[in-house]
């Protein structure tokens, strides 16, 4: 199997011929999984911007201390914050 090199201005040029309805569709699409993937979705504490791909990977982690015992009961996490655990 020979591999062919694909060079932007060709892709470009592919993308030119294409018929509208189906160019728009292309744009579209690229449009909307750009978007996708870089949107701000959340803000960690400390005001640090999540996208999906960040959020997800903090929630995996999270997930994977607590499979593995490192993770505090929500009453620790209170007391650390300097609320009374009853009053939540």
């Amino acid at each position: 199997m020979v591999m062919q090199h694909t060079s932007l201005e060709n892709i470009y040029k592919e993308i030119t011929l294409l018929p509208d309805t189906q160019r728009d569709k292309l744009y579209n699409r690229i449009k909307r999984d750009f978007y996708q993937k870089n949107e701000i979705i959340a803000y960690t504490t400390d005001g640090q911007a999540l996208t999906i791909e960040k959020y997800r990977k903090r929630v995996k982690a999270g997930i994977n201390q607590c499979i593995k015992g490192e993770s505090i009961s929500l009453q620790d996490v209170t007391e650390e914050l300097g609320y009374i655990y009853a009053d939540l």
